[in-house]
């Protein structure tokens, strides 16, 4: 964004002008200086000048050069400058590479890049190209690496990269962490839990865990109690469990001959 409003200039000589300063503007082969305009101009000290510069045909602004300290943005065609000393400065181009380009696309472990797919692709010079990867099941995407300064935003898992030269892009992936669950299993008088043992056991999220209770003699299995909501069957000796929370579970048996 251009700051401040443009100033009429007057080129030449500044004089004998106290709180005054002269800026002297050029410019490489490629373009121009379109305002102020180039050569030399008077400004009042603590003005803001406008400075644009615009490319030949076949030529692209690269930057501001000399004495740019007071320069919003060097790297900016339309840009603005603050009058608090004699400056020289210079626009500078160069020409448009005439291209094709080549774009490299590959990926770490754990997915690919589906979109514009893996290896080597030939664009003209300014082609705007979409990127999406897909992580695979059990990762997530992280960034893009590389050559990732004409993509759009590196950090999502689709981005656009214009081109400009010729550029390797990595889409990189990493393996989701696991939650997991403890499962804390006791039995009453009367048996025990054979599968998976009693005790407290650290699963996966989602897993399916199997549960074996085996009674005493004299003694048969009842239910499950506790945390049984995902039990199969809390009435049955054999069941499942599935875990998706820590959970506390107690095989339940009976004297036969009460």
């Amino acid at each position: 964004m251009v700051l401040g409003a443009g100033i009429a200039g007057c080129s030449g000589s500044t004089g004998d002008n106290s709180g005054s300063y002269t800026i002297t503007i050029a410019s490489t082969t490629g373009g121009s200086v379109t305002i102020p305009g180039e050569g030399t101009f008077h400004y009042d000290e603590g003005k803001t000048v406008n400075l644009t510069a615009m490319a030949e045909a076949g030529y692209r602004f690269v930057n501001w050069t000399g004495q740019v300290t007071s320069i919003v943005s060097v790297n900016e065609a339309i840009t603005a400058i603050a009058i608090d000393g004699n400056y020289e400065i210079t626009a500078s181009f160069e020409p448009i590479p005439s291209g094709p380009f080549t774009l490299t696309i590959s990926s770490t472990a754990g997915g690919s890049v589906i979109t514009p797919g893996e290896g080597v692709h030939t664009y003209d010079y300014g082609t705007v190209v979409t990127l999406l990867a897909a992580p695979h099941a059990g990762y997530r995407f992280v960034n893009w690496t590389g050559h990732v300064n004409s993509v759009d935003n590196f950090n999502v898992v689709s981005a656009t990269v214009s081109i400009k030269d010729n550029y390797s892009i990595i889409a990189n992936f990493e393996k989701i962490p696991s939650i997991q669950y403890d499962l804390t299993i006791s039995s009453s008088a009367g048996g025990t839990v054979m599968i998976p043992g009693t005790g407290t056991f650290n699963y996966d999220a989602g897993t399916e865990v199997n549960l074996v209770a085996e009674p005493a003699g004299g003694f048969r299995f009842t239910n499950w109690i506790g945390d049984v909501d995902t039990i199969d069957d809390v009435n049955a000796a054999s069941t499942i469990i599935t875990m998706d929370d820590d959970y506390s579970i107690t095989a339940e048996f009976e004297w036969l001959f009460s």
